[in-house]
């Protein structure tokens, strides 16, 4: 994924893939998706992007893993990915309690690495 912001223009380009865009389609005004052959998104642009965004200069990314053993070396797999449904339950879940479930996960890695044993987080119930 990539993402850039052009200043000169005000727009905010986000590439999903590097795949050719096979077409163009503005989804409501001043969000434009770009598809590739098959009909999958591999893009967007939102246009006037300082005027719909807080700051267009900064990014924040995380990734959130609810269940996670590791591996060799220090990569960590899932075992089972969350679903978009799973993800987007969680962050409508409130702030606080994203911040519990998040702060518990992050317990659960400080024990693992004081004791060296193996890494074991439940996958929270997302409702």
């Amino acid at each position: 994924m990539k993402i850039t912001y052009d200043p000169e223009v005000d727009v905010l380009r986000i590439l999903l893939s590097n795949t050719a865009v096979a077409e163009s389609d503005e989804a409501k005004l001043g969000m434009i998706l770009d598809y590739d052959k098959d009909g999958n998104v591999v893009g967007m642009e939102i246009l006037n992007a300082s005027k719909r965004m807080e700051n267009p200069y900064a990014v924040e990314y995380s990734v959130i893993v609810t269940q996670a053993e590791k591996t060799q070396g220090d990569t960590i797999a899932t075992q089972q990915p969350l679903s978009l449904c799973d993800r987007r339950a969680f962050l409508q879940l409130p702030l606080e309690e994203r911040r519990r479930i998040l702060a518990e996960q992050a317990e659960a890695m400080a024990h693992h690495y004081q004791q060296d044993t193996e890494l074991n987080i439940s996958n929270p119930k997302i409702s």
